[in-house]
């Protein structure tokens, strides 16, 4: 059984947004939380942090919304962070390569305050 999803997405001004995610990131929901954090990129963040502390599953999809939401971001020089990815979750990263490209943090206050928060 799949634990369901839950998104909590703020925007927490001066271009910064926090989305924390608790629950399983798969294909059935990574729509959600694409459109959590384009609500949040069009409404002026330009440096998001993921918080992944409560995430225990990720799947490729879940990757390649975060790659979609990297370069977004970029195109108005801003960044994504991702914060407190999980063992399973992190392992994930480093096998793609994608903690090349993605910062990860330990936890969302280390993210936050990289981008002056």
């Amino acid at each position: 059984m799949t634990t369901p999803l839950t998104i909590d997405a703020k925007d927490l001004g001066d271009g910064v947004g926090v989305i924390e995610l608790e629950g399983e990131v798969d294909v059935a929901n990574t729509p959600q939380v694409r459109e959590a954090a384009l609500r949040l990129i069009s409404g002026g963040v330009k440096n998001l942090v993921t918080d992944l502390s409560r995430v225990e599953y990720m799947d490729s999809s879940g990757l390649g919304m975060l790659v979609g939401l990297l370069k977004r971001l970029k195109e108005s020089d801003g960044r994504l962070l991702v914060a407190a990815a999980q063992p399973r979750v992190k392992r994930l990263f480093e096998i793609t390569g994608l903690e090349k490209v993605l910062p990860l943090y330990d936890d969302a206050s280390a993210a936050l305050k990289e981008v002056g928060r």
